[in-house]
């Protein structure tokens, strides 16, 4: 069973989506060995927190509250990427890490673009800018695998 989503459930989950963008780069940020990849992840960076900017609007526009991610959702992130990150801090390594990262992003916002039961066509194309931001971070990391 499909269970239909309205736009204030829409929001919190993309702002959701791209807060984890922020936190999964935030983990990793400081592991990374060459500039080249630096360089990319921190505009990947940048570029979700700019879209976690666009969202407020849409917060303010519904009047819904922002949710970021909850500490222990933080604390495992980082976690888990530590310990990823122990024997392999390579480029490849850890440009694959993001990029699984990158493709959960993907099916949750797959999901929430079919699920979404609504016409708000401004909402429509937030989600569709953020799967394209999403496609295109994963291009932008197959150089380093």
């Amino acid at each position: 069973m499909v269970i239909k989503m309205n736009e204030r459930e829409v929001i919190v989950k993309l702002y959701q989506n791209v807060d984890m963008g922020v936190v999964g780069i935030e983990s990793i940020e400081d592991k990374i060995e060459t500039r080249a990849l630096a360089k990319t992840v921190l505009n990947q960076k940048e570029e979700y927190q700019n879209l976690k900017q666009e969202l407020l609007s849409f917060c303010k526009d519904y009047n819904v509250q922002e949710k970021e991610l909850g500490a222990m959702v933080k604390l495992s992130s980082g976690m888990m990427s530590n310990m990823k990150l122990m024997m392999d801090k390579s480029d490849s390594h850890i440009a694959k890490m993001m990029m699984e990262g990158t493709n959960k992003g993907l099916i949750s916002l797959e999901e929430l673009k079919n699920n979404y039961d609504g016409k708000d066509e401004k909402l429509i194309a937030m989600i569709e800018k953020i799967i394209k931001v999403e496609q295109q971070n994963n291009e932008d990391l197959k150089i380093y695998l």
